[in-house]
């Protein structure tokens, strides 16, 4: 072997010390000087909440009542504003009452003048001076206009608006001095409690899913950390004509100090039957591409600490999550940060923060 070597010359002797440093242990020594790319990585984790339903809805009082005239008229007064708090019997609004002074003057009028005209009537009866006919039309004449004066002193007694329970008010609907038509609203009030409700509307197919009792974990926008737990107390026998859903009612416990009607919520109830396919979720970070209900993750090999492009099944985008239902197990770690900068094998350094410069290395000693 060594009389081959000294007569293959010099460039022969290069090449097969070039084919010995390409050999399986050189591969292998320079895999594991690869440098290693830093990344921020997540833990997969079990997602029993993703089968709840999900709605937004607005806080509204338990009890509330939107007021108004049984007449048209001027509005003369209106004595209160949104957020004013009311007693019961308070005067609310009034309507000028001068139209409807004037109907029941001419109604008492004409009750008086048929009241007259019978009292004339009725002694010549028995004499054959007026028949039984014209009699009998005198006692439905008189009945007749009692029976409008009775009308008028009603319509005069709803020109005015007391507030029917100790209360807030909610929404003031017009201004002084408006023309109001009969039955429009004027006031929205709640009535005689602090309790509230949130309503949401729900699609048939998810009103299918929960009933009377469903538990709720509600989160209001103005409170984002203060989970309220709540029940459903009522589902509308019918959908509303104009959005498609079902109004469903979800009675509040414990609700913050300062919340108030009209504030924004966001419920999940749980359905009556869990036994639908389980979902796993994940920072919606994590995902480096998408086709359709399938996406790409890099998840982290613990052993070799190396990233490993794997396609995952996608039920749905909640928030900043997203719900996995193939392709991860709970515990896995997928790269939440850095994963552009990563190829199949690549070598990964766990940090917590990419944002922050690595600490720089002190001088060898």
């Amino acid at each position: 072997m060594s009389r081959f070597f000294a007569s293959a010359g010099p460039g022969l002797v290069a090449l097969s010390l070039l084919l010995a440093a390409c050999g399986p242990d050189a591969g292998d020594k320079a895999a594991a000087e690869q440098p290693e790319i830093p990344v921020e990585v997540a833990a997969v984790r079990a997602a029993p909440e993703a089968a709840d339903v999900t709605a937004y809805g607005l806080v509204k009082p338990d009890r509330e009542a939107v007021l108004s005239f049984k007449i048209s008229g001027l509005l003369k007064t209106l004595s209160v504003d949104t957020g004013d708090k009311v007693k019961k019997g308070q005067l609310l609004a009034v309507l000028d009452q001068r139209e409807i002074e004037a109907q029941a003057i001419n109604a008492r009028a004409a009750a008086d003048k048929a009241k007259r005209d019978l009292a004339r009537i009725e002694p010549l009866l028995p004499k054959g001076f007026v028949s039984v006919q014209k009699a009998e039309d005198a006692r439905t004449a008189l009945a007749q206009a009692r029976a409008a004066l009775t009308q008028v002193e009603f319509n005069r007694s709803l020109a005015r608006i007391t507030a029917p329970a100790d209360g807030t008010v909610l929404t003031r609907h017009v201004e002084k001095n408006e023309i109001v038509a009969a039955g429009a609203p004027v006031l929205t009030v709640s009535q005689g409690t602090q309790d509230f409700i949130l309503k949401v509307g729900l699609s048939d197919r998810d009103v299918a899913r929960i009933g009377l009792g469903s538990k709720a974990r509600v989160m209001l926008d103005a409170f984002p950390t203060t989970p309220i737990e709540g029940v459903v107390r009522r589902i509308a026998g019918e959908s509303n004509p104009q959005t498609g859903t079902f109004e469903v009612e979800i009675t509040l416990n414990d609700l913050p100090p300062g919340t108030g009607s009209g504030f924004i919520a966001r419920a999940s109830i749980a359905p009556r039957d869990r036994s639908g396919p389980s979902y796993v979720a994940i920072p919606a970070s994590a995902i480096l591409e998408g086709h359709g209900a399938t996406a790409n993750v890099y998840v982290v090999d613990n052993a070799s600490q190396t990233a490993q492009q794997t396609r995952i099944s996608i039920a749905r985008i909640e928030g900043e999550d997203v719900l996995v239902t193939q392709g991860l197990k709970v515990g896995m770690q997928v790269v939440s940060a850095g994963a552009p900068y990563l190829r199949e094998g690549a070598r990964v350094r766990i940090v917590k923060d990419l944002e922050k410069p690595a600490p720089e290395k002190g001088p060898r000693t």
